[in-house]
């Protein structure tokens, strides 16, 4: 006899209760390159302390970040300094990653 799931998922809150985590901003930053500076933008990006992920998608953007800092303030010079500075970058447009 199969076994019945729980018709309400688990709330993502009571998964990590007991881990001690601390509230960081976050970020996807999506990227218009120039195609032939796209494996350059990529190592630069590996370069920058704050990106947990980058990966090259095709569609309207050419590459989207993962990126974390302490607030909204340090993702901001994040892109401005470190991400809009990378050569082949035509545009950077940057998604705050909110909670509801």
């Amino acid at each position: 006899m199969e076994e019945k799931l729980s018709e309400s998922p688990i709330p993502f809150s009571e998964l990590l209760k007991d881990i001690d985590v601390k509230d960081k901003s976050a970020a996807y930053v999506l990227i218009e390159a120039t195609p032939s500076e796209i494996p350059y933008i990529m190592e630069e990006l590996s370069k920058i302390e704050n990106v947990r992920s980058a990966d090259v998608v095709t569609g309207v953007y050419d590459i989207i970040v993962f990126l974390e800092g302490e607030d909204q303030h340090e993702i901001g010079r994040i892109v401005i300094k470190n991400i809009h500075s990378i050569r082949g970058v035509k545009k950077a447009t940057t998604c705050m990653v909110v909670k509801i």
